[in-house]
């Protein structure tokens, strides 16, 4: 049932994910603007929102006018995700692209997992921290572990499961955290917020969906 993958050779996409990014757009514009008024440093609410929440952001720009990109690491886990602006206010769900490396037999692999994630409800204010994803980090390893080289995809529902055998319920509540300091990120920066009246109940089972699972060799 599952395609076995062998050696996949990473794209340019991956290949630069440890690359340093220098910021962009409004964010790099607000911070040049007060280096360069101010003797020190007057960093922007959102430049301090990300030192308090610890993210590292390595790339973020519009790629267009109604689109915010957003590419950030946090407790060793990269997170890329694409923020309808426009829409912002009915967004349900918000699509991850998410890379885990690991060191094994002095070999490294990487872990690219594409998931959608439900919005919970977003607390604005009440900014809820969230440092370490040790739920999540389980689970990547536990794949490392497993050496798991064949693509999982939603129809493997059954593997998956299992793999988050005991820990899907800090999965979920570390997506919930996150999910919250991103908003409240977009909030700082750009001014615009979801729309609690468009949140309804999400079921347990319902707040991630993984659409792909799987381990590429990176020489």
């Amino acid at each position: 049932m599952l395609n076995k993958i062998d050696n996949i050779s990473p794209g340019s996409e991956y290949s630069k994910a440890n690359r340093p990014v220098g910021f962009s757009g409004n964010l790099a514009t607000a911070y040049v603007r007060q280096s360069y008024i101010h003797d020190s440093v007057n960093i922007s609410p959102a430049l301090q929102f990300l030192n308090l929440v610890r993210w590292r952001l390595k790339d973020f720009k519009h790629i267009s006018k109604e689109k915010l990109f957003l590419d950030f690491v946090l407790s060793d886990i990269e997170f890329q995700t694409t923020i309808d602006l426009v829409n912002i206010g009915r967004l349900d769900d918000l699509n991850y692209h998410i890379i885990k490396e690991g060191n094994e037999s002095h070999n490294t692999s990487r872990i690219i997992s594409d998931l959608s994630v439900k919005i919970e409800n977003i607390q604005y204010d009440n900014e809820r921290l969230l440092i370490n994803l040790s739920s999540f980090n389980v689970f990547f390893q536990r794949i490392f572990n497993q050496r798991i080289y064949s693509e999982l995809t939603n129809s493997d529902k059954y593997i998956i499961d299992e793999l988050m055998s005991g820990i899907s319920a800090g999965i979920r509540e570390e997506f919930e955290y996150l999910n919250n300091q991103l908003f409240n990120f977009i909030d700082k920066l750009e001014g615009v917020r979801v729309d609690k009246r468009y949140r309804n109940d999400i079921n347990n089972n319902e707040i991630l969906t993984f659409k792909s699972i799987k381990i590429i060799n990176v020489q």
